[in-house]
């Protein structure tokens, strides 16, 4: 009876490898559809609360309020993505003097260097330095702008579609569990990321550092990355920083108290908030990174967390799937 049980599971964990190879190469080649498809499946869950406070709370009906949540959505992103446009635009026209501070800091160093009998060809590093297309970069940031918004509009579509067909149908009770928490995970989520990004991205305003309302977004993109993602995101502004301010306490504060500010989102609220029904194990977080950056490129890096996370949650529900919950939280030797 035990070995039939044992080999019941031994043919399903097989079986289930084999389903995420098939679905991995599917993910693959479909990813132009994929993509905007499961950003649209995230705004539908954050904008539910929205929804189901105006047909509640107001009486309104659901198509009504379907179309007022849409134009919020749209309303944030008309507001912000202008912000974000202008304030590259003026870093680009600052770009003559961070290219003046840089080559001065090389000077510096390489002086340091030569310093202690270290030859280095001053003039290979300068045109090596000044042959890096950093403008070109940014430009292309702001070109790539009208490709941002058609895929934007494009989710939004996904959304409409997905809030308008979806029905009221009952569902099993497993599948309403998994639902109640992987809804919990990605709005806790993203209040928590934004939350984040605001404190982080008025830290930098209030300091006055270039490209500040741009750093805030990554903190806000990259918190959705457990770990490794507020450490980038703290890091991220170290560079503008030193090259803008000559008072070093500036530049510690620069690094100091967004750090702060993800200690605390990160080891506080967002524990008491998620309790560990959500952990992933820290070489899962990486393996998920390199995965689905493979498959999804950049996209595929920022939404790792949280796939794999509804992943978890998902297997979690089912005894024959329970194995690879613990072993994404890293528990599984807990119940060998």
């Amino acid at each position: 009876m035990i070995e039939d049980k044992e080999n019941n599971q031994l043919i399903t964990i097989s079986l289930t490898l084999i389903a995420i190879i098939s679905v991995a190469f599917a993910l693959y080649f479909t990813r132009p559809i994929m993509i905007p498809f499961i950003l649209a499946l995230f705004v539908r869950i954050l904008i539910d609360p929205i929804i189901d406070f105006q047909t509640k709370n107001l009486r309104v009906h659901r198509i009504v309020a379907i179309i007022v949540a849409i134009f919020i959505i749209i309303g944030l992103f008309v507001i912000i993505i202008p912000i974000i446009i202008d304030s590259l635009a003026i870093f680009l026209k600052s770009a003559d003097d961070y290219n003046f501070k840089v080559l001065l800091l090389i000077e510096t160093v390489i002086n340091k260097l030569q310093y202690f009998d270290i030859e280095i060809n001053n003039e290979i590093i300068r045109e090596s330095f000044l042959s890096l297309p950093f403008l070109d970069w940014a430009s292309s940031a702001l070109s790539n702008g009208a490709n941002f918004v058609a895929k934007f509009f494009l989710v939004v579509i996904m959304t409409l579609f997905l809030l308008v067909g979806s029905t009221g149908a009952k569902k099993s009770q497993t599948w309403e569990n998994i639902n109640n928490q992987v809804k919990k995970y990605i709005f806790v989520k993203f209040i928590t990321s934004a939350f984040t990004g605001i404190i982080a991205g008025s830290i930098y305003w209030f300091l006055g550092l270039d490209l500040a309302m741009i750093f805030g977004t990554l903190t806000f993109l990259l918190n959705f990355i457990p770990t490794f993602g507020s450490i980038v995101a703290v890091l991220l502004p170290l560079p503008v920083a030193f090259l803008q301010f000559d008072d070093p306490a500036i530049i510690i504060m620069v690094i100091i108290l967004p750090a702060i500010v993800h200690m605390i989102v990160g080891n506080i609220i967002e524990p008491k908030m998620f309790g560990q029904a959500f952990d992933l194990h820290p070489v899962t977080i990486i393996v998920a990174l390199i995965s689905w950056g493979m498959l999804w490129g950049i996209t595929g890096m920022l939404l790792a967390a949280p796939l794999t996370a509804i992943m978890r949650i998902s297997f979690n529900n089912f005894d024959t799937t329970r194995p690879f919950a613990l072993l994404l939280s890293g528990k599984l030797h807990h119940k060998l």
